[in-house]
């Protein structure tokens, strides 16, 4: 490499422009800075590196212009980076160094070595990056196959879970249910959740719970021709509790509403026929057979039956020809509503197919109450009011007996001023309802509001009754103190 001389006609005044060559293959001069010569330009002289003393110089006339100054600071700037460079390149050189055989190693050489190992390196970097890359890649391919391995291992167990109606469990086949749907994804996610222990205990309870009552309902199923999958609709709606009261005031092992009891059911201040299961399966299935002509489809007969006949003919009409999974799956129904019948279906398919699925205890439960026939009962009227203890006296049944035969009595006594039909054991003798009267009737009763400074002996005299009387009818102690706000009924005799 030899040396150019750089030149240019922005510099007038003396200014020295160095690059640096190399003479051969170690010359003892590696370096050399020649002078610039003076030339004209549209610059003012002094422009440049002033050799004595090192310094940049810019011209100071005001007619300079500022985009040419930048450009001279610019390329100056550049001359100083080379003449570092160079500085180094003669340090190198001069330092003589040498290779193990004691071979001194050339300017050039040193040069060509150096961007070698630069080379090497940016390979070697190149390398690492790419070997990280691929093992990123194969760990996330390696994530990937695991977590569709167990998509695909869910999607088995889900499969085996759910079972065909050809396969058999346990020794047994599955029971195929009377309505279609057991396959859907909803109906699988109920059925999951109550195959679990803590959900077949629910299913036990609840089998128990419904001993009194489900040979009864059975019967009027068979009667009315309607399907036996309906005798587990209580369980979805209350668990089979005849007291149960959901949130919304929704009464009884049916769950009615007051808004939808009528004309099936009654209620007044002595009474409330939802809660009596016998009464209200009679109304619940007299509804869903309306709901059933009306829509001509159990499915959407009973998510009626949870949203109202009504809401559901405005679901039907804007969805005409569309069947309740339709509406589920589209969520046009409330989500209550398109749950209802995926759970009831799970309930059905778990209780029928109990063995089947290894739900010992469900299995029991079902056994116990399996073939039992429907109770009979007798049935007296009374005319006014008789509390719970005067007619467990009058007839021999414990008082507990007469409150569970009737439940529709919420204040523990016959409504006054009324004749009701009291439902009895069915071995009675024929002159229950006549010796019940003999106990007294009161023809008359009053709500009363305790207020401060009363006592049972006041309001008793108040109304020319006895304590005990007052008492009974309450179920309360004679000793009892009367909190302020309670309310007592006051039974009036003839």
């Amino acid at each position: 490499m030899k040396f150019s001389f750089l030149s240019f006609k922005f510099f007038s005044g003396p200014a020295c422009l160095c690059k640096p060559a190399f003479q051969g293959s170690g010359g003892p001069y590696p370096l050399h800075c020649l002078s610039a010569t003076r030339l004209r330009g549209p610059f003012q002289p002094g422009v440049g590196l002033n050799m004595q003393t090192g310094k940049l110089s810019l011209p100071t006339s005001k007619k300079c212009r500022p985009a040419f100054a930048r450009k001279i600071f610019l390329l100056t700037l550049s001359c100083l980076v080379f003449m570092t460079s160079c500085a180094t390149a003669q340090e190198l050189a001069s330092a003589n160094t040498n290779d193990p055989d004691g071979k001194a190693i050339s300017q050039e050489n040193l040069l060509d070595a150096s961007d070698t190992y630069a080379s090497e390196q940016e390979k070697l970097l190149e390398k690492e990056i790419q070997e990280e890359l691929k093992k990123k890649k194969k760990k996330s391919s390696k994530n990937k196959k695991s977590k569709e391995k167990d998509k695909v291992t869910l999607i088995e167990e889900e499969v085996a879970a759910m079972k065909s109606g050809e396969e058999i469990q346990n020794g047994v086949r599955r029971k195929e249910l009377e309505l279609p749907g057991i396959e859907h994804e909803l109906s699988q996610k109920f059925l999951r959740q109550y195959l679990t222990a803590s959900g077949q205990k629910v299913l036990v309870r609840s089998l128990e719970n419904a001993a009194p009552y489900l040979p009864y309902i059975l019967e009027q199923l068979k009667e009315r021709n309607m399907p036996l999958i309906l005798q587990y609709l209580p369980i979805v709606e209350s668990n089979y509790i005849p007291n149960a009261v959901s949130r919304s005031g929704a009464t009884g092992i049916w769950q009615f509403m007051a808004n939808s009891m009528a004309p099936y059911l009654e209620k007044d201040s002595w009474y409330d026929e939802r809660r009596d299961p016998w009464k209200s399966t009679d109304a619940a299935l007299s509804k869903l057979e309306y709901n059933f002509r009306f829509f001509g489809d159990w499915e959407l007969a009973l998510a009626a039956y949870n949203c109202g006949a009504g809401a559901m003919g405005k679901f039907v009409k804007k969805n005409p020809g569309k069947d309740f999974w339709y509406l589920a799956e589209n969520e046009i129904l409330k989500k209550e509503s398109i749950l209802y019948v995926p759970k009831l279906l799970a309930i059905a398919d778990i209780i029928e197919n109990a063995h089947y699925y290894g739900a010992t205890g469900i299995e029991e439960a079902v056994k116990a109450i399996e073939n039992v026939e429907p109770e009979k009962f007798t049935y007296i009227k009374t005319a006014g009011m008789f509390s719970f203890n005067q007619i467990s006296k009058a007839t021999g049944v414990s008082k507990a007996r007469v409150k569970t035969l009737n439940p529709a009595l919420f204040r523990n006594c016959t409504p006054a001023r009324e004749v009701y039909s009291l439902r009895l054991p069915g071995d009675m003798p024929a002159d229950t309802e006549e010796n019940l009267k003999k106990q007294g009737v009161a023809t008359d009763a009053v709500m009363y509001t305790v207020k401060e400074g009363d006592s049972l002996w006041g309001i008793s005299r108040r109304y020319g009754i006895t304590v005990e009387d007052l008492c009974s009818v309450n179920e309360i102690s004679e000793k009892k103190v009367l909190s302020i706000g309670k309310k007592l009924i006051v039974p009036i005799f003839n």
